[in-house]
């Protein structure tokens, strides 16, 4: 599974391993969105977020750094949270199963485009919106993010209704 990650929060995978080429790694990122992610973290009100957002679907993960403890991983964290979400659209732990299989471990690379980035830093604003709202909890928040549409005149490239649809078992097949 590619994990493409902005610069600024590089220090919190620096225990994954890191694409061999990054050319290669995008076009197949490209070709198979369905195993991509764009990841990207944020700091205030003395709290650091990490948003992973997903490149076909709506779907997006919010992760609090300060809950990890010292033997836990950032992707244990990760895939608890997803299939948190995962039971919220209907999907079932058996295809959530079968996706993580299909998708491997993380691989990290650079973002494919600025676009995703700027949803990224889109997404961020609203986590920060919502932690200042007295939302605390990472799985209402993932939520609430997902269905938020881009600012501005992007369309959305993936909506909530979707999701079901967009994360159907059928998909899960790595294209070379």
């Amino acid at each position: 599974m590619f994990l493409n990650v902005t610069q600024k929060s590089r220090d919190l995978f620096r225990d994954y391993p890191v694409v061999r080429s990054i050319a290669a790694a995008q076009r197949e990122a490209r070709v198979n969105p369905m195993f991509s992610w764009h990841a990207t973290a944020i700091t205030g009100h003395g709290q650091r977020f990490v948003v992973i957002s997903h490149d076909a679907s709506a779907l997006c993960v919010v992760l609090n750094a300060a809950d990890l403890t010292a033997s836990q991983r950032l992707s244990n964290l990760f895939w608890s949270q997803l299939a948190a979400q995962w039971a919220q659209y209907g999907l079932t732990a058996a295809d959530l199963a079968t996706y993580r299989d299909v998708a491997g471990d993380w691989q990290l690379n650079q973002p494919l485009d600025h676009q995703r980035v700027r949803r990224l830093n889109e997404q961020g604003m609203y986590v920060d919106f919502l932690w200042q709202q007295d939302i605390t909890s990472t799985l209402e928040m993932s939520l609430l993010v997902a269905q938020t549409p881009p600012l501005g005149r992007q369309q959305p490239l993936h909506q909530v209704a979707t999701i079901t649809t967009d994360l159907a078992s059928a998909r899960f097949h790595w294209q070379p």
